[in-house]
């Protein structure tokens, strides 16, 4: 049976790293360790969810949006 979030931890792991890939190259301004820290937050806010695919669309909208503010 095939569910809407079958998404593994590893492939969570991959999209993360993707995702900071991106934001170190469209935010050069800010340094590598921040950004991680700062995925790494809105992650978390996410851990208990019960589904998991779109967490990494949500995390990159709430970090570009608290880069933006800077």
């Amino acid at each position: 049976m095939s569910t809407l979030d079958s998404m593994t931890s590893a492939q969570l792991d991959t999209h993360f790293a993707q995702l900071e890939e991106r934001l170190d190259h469209d935010y050069t301004n800010v340094t590598r360790a921040r950004l991680h820290a700062m995925v790494d937050r809105e992650r978390a806010r996410f851990a208990g969810a019960r589904i998991h695919a779109f967490v990494p669309i949500l995390v990159e909208r709430a970090v570009r949006a608290a880069l933006a503010a800077i």
